[in-house]
């Protein structure tokens, strides 16, 4: 018997039993559906999540301070503007660096009252960590040489505290622990690793120090942490060298680092390894409803087996050979496999078509994950078929005819 009439007879018997072999197909088609939409979210998420790291720049570097609470040192040294200064000065590798000094502020505007950190900082904080005004302007260099008491707001905190117009933010007094400030700018929502900037507010950094901290350490102006801008993302190595060699000379170390660095490539890199592993972990979670699938056909075809044992001792009777009866009765097996793994693709793929039209999500068909929930769906049904279709073929064609 020729592969094309086994497959001829074998949709016969499908579409004869059109409701038995639907919810065997269910199955297969539930986890090819779920290895190709879960290939195709995690891909999607990925890509987000990466391309919202590279959004804050692959060439940052951020140095933090002992008193962060990162670093366990009772008698550190802490980072100071002199620090900074020597970083921007003698470390080739840098193209810029900015202050952060954050304390915690009560932010009273009419009837709203919330507490937000405030950090002190300079203009080039907005290049370095690659955010973008949305209204009115950001610090400048006469603010922080005069130490004008201006703010700029992150988009969470102008809608917060000035609802959903951000211009109605611009010129406005803002009391921060009771101290009148004027709100010169509003920044556009970004997403970023360390803090949430939307939710922050942005001064001059001496007027943090001077206004909200109110003492100096032995070293001078004491700083949160450092934010380096290197020269390329190529440079990240050297800057991170270099920055590390100058801090403990400067602060005389012979021991352990009384900072801490953090490389924003190492934390991309780190993040996308993360996020593959959990996308293969899923889609061999998903992967495993194909075994369920699986034992759904492996009963129909028992249950077929033995509705047409008679028609199998027929068969036998006027000829038909034990090999001709498994290929039959395996092609059956394998076509509902394939029927529903076609099914579960087509609809995964259209899923994943439809959300990448109407969100944000760019979602795409991974063809190795159709290749390969296809591929493992027809091994489900020539695997789970066989028992079957070996018990039919070992049938006795006298007793199969007394059936």
């Amino acid at each position: 018997m020729s592969l094309l009439v086994a497959a001829k007879m074998a949709w016969q018997m499908v579409r004869r039993h059109r409701l038995r072999t639907g919810l065997s197909m269910l199955g297969i088609l539930i986890g090819n559906a779920a290895v190709v939409a879960i290939a195709g979210f995690g891909q999607a998420a990925q890509e987000l999540a990466v391309d919202q790291f590279r959004a804050l720049g692959t060439n940052l570097l951020i140095v933090f301070s002992s008193s962060f609470g990162i670093v366990d040192a009772s008698n550190a040294r802490p980072l100071t503007l002199d620090d900074l200064r020597a970083i921007a000065a003698e470390v080739p590798a840098v193209a810029a660096a900015v202050p952060s000094l954050v304390v915690n502020v009560r932010a009273v505007r009419g009837g709203v009252d919330r507490r937000y950190e405030a950090t002190g900082t300079w203009p080039e904080y907005l290049s370095v960590l690659n955010l973008e005004v949305e209204e009115g302007r950001f610090l400048t260099p006469a603010d922080i040489e005069e130490q004008r008491p201006v703010v700029v707001l992150g988009s969470e905190a102008a809608r917060e505290l000035f609802g959903l117009d951000p211009a109605a933010a611009i010129g406005e007094t803002l009391l921060l622990n009771n101290l009148p400030f004027e709100v010169i700018g509003t920044l556009r929502p970004k997403p970023t690793v360390f803090g949430n900037n939307d939710a922050r507010l942005f001064l001059p950094v001496d007027v943090v120090a001077n206004r909200f901290v109110g003492r100096r350490s032995p070293y001078g102006l004491e700083l949160t942490a450092i934010f380096v801008s290197a020269r390329s993302e190529a440079d990240l190595p050297a800057a991170e060298f270099q920055i590390r060699n100058l801090l403990r000379q400067r602060h005389q170390l012979v021991g352990e680092d009384d900072f801490v660095i953090r490389n924003q490539k190492v934390l991309l890199d780190g993040a996308a390894r993360i996020l593959t592993l959990l996308r293969v972990l899923l889609s061999g979670t998903a992967a495993l409803s194909l075994l369920v699938g699986g034992v759904g056909i492996m009963n129909v075809m028992l249950i077929s087996v033995a509705e047409r044992t008679p028609e199998i001792g027929l068969r036998k009777a006027i000829g038909a050979d034990s090999r001709q009866i498994l290929q039959q009765f395996a092609t059956e097996a394998i076509l509902i496999a394939v029927s529903g793994g076609v099914a579960g693709i087509l609809l995964s793929s259209g899923l994943l078509v439809a959300v990448r039209i109407f969100t944000p999500l760019a979602t795409t068909v991974d063809p190795v994950a159709v290749m390969v929930s296809f591929s493992l769906s027809t091994a489900t049904g020539l695997v789970f078929g066989i028992f079957p279709a070996r018990k039919a073929a070992q049938l006795d064609p006298i007793e199969a005819l007394r059936a």
